[in-house]
């Protein structure tokens, strides 16, 4: 798999996080170049964010504008 930020070497990676004193283990692609982390959760959210934005069309909303 390549990876979308750098196009480089991505990785299937299960790596320990630690957090508040208790680990656990993270399953997720990593590139070998840039480093970059893709999760289950964060794909998820891309595909949500890429469905909204394909569904709005070339509509933008702005903070402030009647069209938000």
């Amino acid at each position: 798999m390549n990876c979308q930020r750098c196009n480089g070497l991505a990785v299937y990676d299960d790596s320990f996080l630690v957090q508040t004193g208790s680990s656990s283990v993270v399953h997720a692609w990593r590139c070998v170049n840039c480093g970059m982390i893709v999760d289950e959760v964060i794909h998820h959210n891309r595909q949500v964010l890429l469905r909204r934005k394909a569904s709005n069309g070339s509509k933008l909303h702005r903070y402030g504008s009647e069209a938000a």
